[in-house]
């Protein structure tokens, strides 16, 4: 592992961590599509976790919260994430082992602009995710990046 790889992984561990303890999300995470394949998508980093399950997730373009926003290049917000229109563990597997009730996701992008990945933050019980909460994520990726 070359020591860019390195460092860009301690700054998502940094990232994650920080947005946790600066802000009130009860979870944070960063997922990132796969080198190898661009298919597959890993969830890597969380902050409020309730488990290590989220590792074990793997996802492609379009399919759970991270697949979506990674092919649609555009931020996801729900407030209902139960009731949602893809609600369940096929399609929202993130949601469904955090126990998330809300959530907010941003884009990741690369020097590119190539999307690599996503930074997800969310609630466990009723809180409400806003536009606000959108741009509070995108400016802690701004200043990572």
């Amino acid at each position: 592992m070359g020591d860019e790889k390195i460092a860009k992984n301690i700054a998502y561990h940094d990232l994650v961590q920080l947005i946790y303890q600066q802000e009130d999300f009860e979870f944070v995470g960063v997922a990132l599509q796969d080198n190898t394949s661009w298919r597959k998508i890993h969830w890597r980093y969380a902050a409020g976790n309730t488990s290590q399950r989220f590792r074990k997730i793997i996802l492609r373009s379009g399919i759970g919260i991270a697949g979506l926003v990674i092919r649609t290049g555009e931020p996801f917000a729900e407030n209902d994430l139960a009731h949602h229109q893809y609600a369940g563990y096929m399609s929202q597997p993130i949601t469904m082992i955090e126990h998330l009730t809300s959530a907010v996701a941003i884009p990741i992008f690369d020097q590119d602009r190539l999307i690599i990945g996503v930074l997800l933050a969310g609630y466990r019980h009723q809180q409400k995710v806003t536009a606000h909460s959108g741009h509070v994520l995108q400016e802690y990726l701004q200043r990572f990046q």
